[in-house]
Parts: structure tokens; sequence; C-alpha cells
């Protein structure tokens, strides 16, 4: 049996709102309310071990009317991350939200074919999976295993509807099997500039068996004349909360450097794939919580260039997917989509998170 880790009240809004998604989604009715999180912080309160909570600068029982304020901030706040989510992406969000009732539904429209609406219940249940928050892993051990493939393919279609151009899935293992040359070769033909050095021109001392160099995604946006100058993006994947340990840019330098004799283009865009909200792990700050969030977003834009956090990945898979087929063609992944698709409806089917 899979049963959710409760929230407690240092969490921030982002991971608020992400345990009460998941409550909406394992309940039967597909309602959570904001009963549902004060009930949870009774329990957790009921069963602290310190009678009389203190405030922890100045050691003073706090009184009972802060206590109560404090626990309708908590609710607030996640109600006010869900509005924001809800906001942002439309159809895409699988939930309805009612901020004034401070009720969150399951939609009813929810469905397999609205891709939107997919790559962000995969993006949910990968991150709850990846900070546990989904305990009995070993139920959950064959999902766990898959996210990185299943994630590849969701954030191909992000790149994909953002730059509206084409995608190569470059990251190891590939879809084709090819080794790292080979795929190096294959995207760059695509590409329509740079040489790649021959499997007998390779310096000493380079590495024999790179999978895919630290790359993930590669993809570009052509001119009607095919000429070279374009808007050209290479990202990684990391779907753990590890990610800012990861930087795409220092391979990027070793890609152009280490494997071209014609280096394909002085400048590229890197970027950043992540399932969670970029402001997952930002606290409540004195001032507009979003300013802090803008501020986060230009602090980080040096070290990863283009963030794309789940909302991004959700709205941009979503407008990939509607493109014509003829341009879907395009884009590496789109012709995998069914594999996230059964990833969430096994991953939810193993886990308890009905679908009515």
């Amino acid at each position: 049996m899979v049963v959710i880790s409760p929230p407690n009240p240092t969490d921030t809004r982002s991971a608020l709102a992400d345990w009460l998604e998941l409550r909406t989604l394992m309940d039967t009715r597909g309602v959570s309310t904001r009963a549902t999180l004060l009930n949870v912080l009774d329990i957790l309160e009921d069963g602290a071990a310190e009678p009389d909570p203190v405030d922890v600068e100045t050691g003073e029982v706090l009184d009972e009317a802060i206590l109560e304020g404090d626990r309708h901030q908590f609710v607030d706040v996640t109600f006010e991350e869900l509005r924001y989510r809800s906001d942002l992406l439309g159809d895409s969000y699988p939930f309805e939200v009612d901020a004034a009732r401070q009720r969150l539904t399951r939609r009813s429209d929810e469905h397999a074919d609205h891709a939107g609406q997919v790559v962000y219940l995969f993006c949910l249940l990968a991150s709850a999976i990846r900070e546990r928050r989904l305990q009995a892993a070993t139920v959950l051990s064959q999902a766990e295993q898959d996210i990185a493939d299943s994630f590849q393919i969701c954030a191909c279609l992000a790149a994909g509807g953002y730059l509206n151009g084409d995608v190569s899935s470059f990251g190891f293992p590939r879809a084709s099997g090819s080794g790292f040359l080979t795929a190096l070769r294959e995207t760059f033909a695509r590409f329509g500039i740079g040489r790649v050095r021959d499997n007998d021109d390779i310096p000493d001392g380079l590495p024999t068996s790179l999978k895919d160099g630290g790359i993930d995604v590669i993809a570009w946006r052509n001119h009607p004349d095919g000429m070279p100058g374009k808007l050209y993006l290479i990202g990684q994947c990391a779907s753990g909360l590890q990610w800012r340990e990861k930087s795409v840019v220092e391979y990027i330098r070793q890609l152009h450097g280490s494997w071209f004799t014609h280096r394909p283009a002085e400048h590229s865009t890197p970027a950043m794939f992540i399932p969670f909200p970029f402001h997952h792990d930002i606290s409540e700050r004195n001032g507009p919580y979003l300013d802090a969030v803008k501020n986060r977003f230009w602090h980080e834009e040096p070290r990863f260039g283009v963030i794309f956090d789940r909302l991004r990945i959700t709205h941009f898979a979503n407008a990939c997917m509607a493109f014509a087929d003829s341009h879907r063609v395009k884009i590496d992944g789109c012709d995998r989509f069914d594999q996230v698709v059964s990833w969430v409806s096994s991953t939810r089917q193993t886990a308890g998170l009905v679908h009515i």
C-alpha cells in the first residue's frame, strides 16, 4: 500500500500544493478542501512531543490566537500557489481551483489525450517519488527507474513547443540505440552545419566511451533560407532535487571544443529541465512572493540558462503536441508520447491514485 507522507508547517507553499494535489488524486471523490490541510495539521500537532508550543527565538509560549493565525496562513498560501498554477496552465492543469471556498477538485474532463494534463501529472508524480513523498518505495521502484527516459520525452516536447523548431533527443540511452559519435553526426546532419570528428580523428586522451556527454536535448529553429545563425538550445534533464549541482554550460564547451573539427555555431542557449516547480524550495518572504521567484530565476540564469520547470514544461509540451503532424515529426519524442501516458497510468494505479 502506497501512502502520501504528510506535510508539515515548515514546507514551502509549492510542497504544500503538491501534497494537496496528490491527496486530491487519491481521494475517491477527487476533492480536497481547506479542512483537509487543517485536519492533517491537527494530527501533526496532536502527535508533537511539546504540549505548549514556544517561539523559537524568545522561548515564550505562543498564544493560541497566534497559532490559529499561522494555521490559516498555512492554508492561504497553499491555495495561492494552486491558483497560480491554474492561472498559468489553464486547461493543462488537471485540477480545478475554487479559491473562494478553498477547494481543489480533480477535473471531471481529465483524460489521457490531453497532453498538458498528462505531462503535469507525470512531473507531479515523478517529483513525489524523487522526494519520497509517496511511501512504500519498493512498490514504485520500476516507476522510478523509468522516470529519466519519460522525462526526456517531456523535455524534448517542451523544447519543441518553445522554439517551434527541431529537436534531437540526445540523452542516453537513445531510442535509436546509436552511440555517441553516431548520434552526434545524425543530429548535426539535421542541424545543417558542423563537422563531427571521424572515429580515427579523436585526439589521444579524449573519452572513448561517452554516453551523452552530459547533454540530453539539442534543439534549434531554422530560417526559411536554411542558413546558419539560428536559435540553438542545448539542455540537460535533472529529475532529482540535486539539480542545482548540475549545469550544462561546461558540457557545451566540451562538446564544441572536443568533438567537432568545424563547430556548428559560436553561440548557443543552455537550458535545464526539472519536474519540480522552480520555486519548490523558496520559503515565504516579507515582500511579494513572486518578486522573490523572479529574483531567483534571474540569479540562477547565469549558471543554467533557460530553466524549464514543471509549469513551463507542461505549457510548452502541450503546445508542441498541438502542432500539425508534419511539424511534430521533426521533434524527437512526439512519436513516443504514449510512453509517458502509460507511465502516468500505471504509476497512478500502482500508487492507488485513482482515476474515475
